[in-house]
């Protein structure tokens, strides 16, 4: 998200395992994901309360 994925995935890759390729793109992809929502989920908060205070 930041940039520092990519040390994380120098250490998968320097397991040798094919099995850590799917496994660090699901973390990267689903961590994202979840990032994303709470950002919504906290926008959304914010723009529901200012607009029942007005």
């Amino acid at each position: 998200l930041c940039g520092e994925w990519i040390e994380s995935m120098w250490d998968c890759m320097l397991v040798g395992d094919v099995s850590c390729i799917p496994f660090f793109l699901a973390t990267v992809v689903i961590g994202n994901l979840v990032v994303l929502n709470l950002f919504l989920a906290l926008l959304l908060s914010n723009f529901g309360s200012s607009s029942l205070s007005a």
